[in-house]
């Protein structure tokens, strides 16, 4: 993860937010060792607040837990979705 000051943040913002979009990484700025936030694209933060939300409910993260599993060992059966 890169980390900036917030000094270059500032000076360089357009370049900032295109490097967030276009590498998909989150980028840190910094303000004299403290205060420290992150910016990240924000399709990538959406998916990481899905996951996050699937995943709160125990049950459902097992449900998506074992869903995994059975991919892995080739347990999973075609078939058609549904409307």
């Amino acid at each position: 993860m890169q980390t900036i000051s917030y000094t270059e943040a500032r000076n360089g913002l357009a370049g900032l937010m295109d490097a967030a979009n276009r590498d998909r990484e989150p980028i840190t700025i910094t303000r004299n060792g403290a205060g420290t936030v992150v910016v990240l694209a924000a399709d990538e933060y959406a998916a990481m607040a899905a996951t996050l939300h699937l995943l709160s409910t125990p049950a459902n993260a097992e449900q998506i837990r074992q869903g995994l599993a059975d991919f892995a060992l080739g347990k999973l059966q075609p078939g058609e979705l549904c409307d």
